[in-house]
C-alpha cells in the first residue's frame, strides 16, 4: 500500500531587521511546515529570491539601510505580483500607508504584532492564487506546444510527397536533379522532425519559418 505524498513545503523570505521578531515568526512558521529564509536589510532581495527560489516575501515595511517600500519597488521591477506574492509587514496600520503599499504592487499586508493564525491563512491564500495563476499558464503553454507539433505534422506532409515523387523519379530514370530535390525535401522533414523533438522537450525555439503561426514557447 503506497502512503500520500506529502505535500512539498513551500519557501518563504523574511526579510525583517529585528532579530527577536524575525527569530518568533520564523520558527512559528517552520513548525507549520514552512521553509524560512532570513534577510535583515533591503539591500540584496531581488538577489536573495533568485538565489534561493522563495515563493513567497514577507516584507517588514521599516529597514535599517531602505524602506520596504523601496524594496518592493524592486521586486516588482523583476517579478510580477502572481510570481513573486509579497506581503508587507507593518506597524503602519493607517489606511494611506497600507493602499500605499498595495498600489505599488504589494499582494496583502499584516499588521504588528503578527497575529500566527492570520499570517498563515494569507500566506496561503497568496501561494494558493500563484498556483492558480502557473496552473494556467502551464495550460495555455501546453495548448501552444500542441498547435505547433500539429502545425509541423502538417508541413511535413509536402516535402515528404515531394521527396518520395523525386526519388522515384531519378532511381526510374537515374535523374540527378531530382534525386538532389529528393535530398532537400528529406532534409527539411528531418529539420522539422528536430524542430518537434526540441518542442515536446520544452526547449525554446524560434518557429516562424516554420509556421506563421508559431511562437516562441518555453515550458518548465
Amino acid at each position: 500500500m503506497s502512503s500520500e505524498q506529502k505535500p512539498r513545503p513551500r519557501k518563504i523570505l523574511l526579510v525583517d531587521d529585528d532579530a527577536i521578531n524575525s527569530k518568533l515568526l520564523t520558527s512559528r512558521l517552520e513548525k507549520r511546515g514552512y521553509v524560512v529564509t532570513t534577510h535583515d536589510i533591503g539591500t540584496g532581495v531581488v538577489d536573495m529570491i533568485e538565489l534561493t527560489g522563495v515563493e513567497l516575501v514577507l516584507l517588514d515595511i521599516m529597514l535599517p539601510d531602505v524602506s520596504g517600500i523601496e524594496v518592493l519597488n524592486q521586486i516588482r521591477a523583476k517579478f510580477e505580483k502572481t510570481i513573486i506574492p509579497v506581503i508587507m509587514v507593518t506597524a503602519k496600520d493607517s489606511p494611506e500607508d497600507i493602499a500605499g503599499a498595495l498600489q505599488l504592487g504589494a499582494n496583502d499586508y499584516l499588521a504588528k504584532p503578527i497575529n500566527i493564525d492570520v499570517a498563515i491563512a494569507r500566506i496561503n491564500t497568496q501561494l494558493s492564487i500563484r498556483d492558480l495563476y502557473r496552473d494556467n499558464m502551464r495550460r495555455q503553454q501546453q495548448d501552444s506546444i500542441n498547435a505547433m507539433v500539429v502545425a509541423f505534422n502538417h508541413e511535413i506532409n509536402n516535402p515528404l510527397a515531394i521527396a518520395m515523387g523525386n526519388l522515384s523519379l531519378g532511381m526510374a530514370k537515374n535523374d540527378m536533379v531530382a534525386l538532389q530535390k529528393s535530398e532537400a525535401a528529406m532534409k527539411r522533414i528531418a529539420e522539422l522532425i528536430r524542430k518537434i523533438n526540441e518542442i515536446t522537450k520544452g526547449e525554446e525555439i524560434e518557429l516562424t519559418d516554420y509556421t506563421d503561426t508559431a511562437k516562441m514557447v518555453k515550458i518548465k
